[in-house]
């Protein structure tokens, strides 16, 4: 029988739909409570337990962990919005 991994370790699982191990831990709490879960898949179960280590190693490091469905246009709305800042006024 295979030993249950310790907390903060991570989960992996089988989808049947995508035909996929999914790799997935929890790194935080939003202010709401709601659970922050960074997830990743491999077409073998060495390859998303790689990544599963990956998103571990750089949560652990501190580094930000950049959505995976970040689009040019949600850069282009963030820089509409948002800009230089005080540079990006009239001259």
């Amino acid at each position: 029988m295979t030993e249950r991994r310790s907390r903060g370790d991570g989960g992996l699982h089988w989808d049947e739909k995508r035909q996929r191990w999914i790799a997935s831990v929890t790194v935080g709490y939003t202010p709401a409570g709601k659970r922050i879960v960074k997830k990743a898949s491999g077409k073998t179960k060495t390859e998303a337990k790689a990544k599963l280590k990956e998103i571990i190693r750089a949560y652990e490091d501190g580094l930000a962990i950049a959505p995976t469905n970040y689009t040019v246009t949600d850069a282009v709305r963030y820089w509409l919005e948002h800009g230089l800042g005080a540079r990006s006024g009239p001259r």
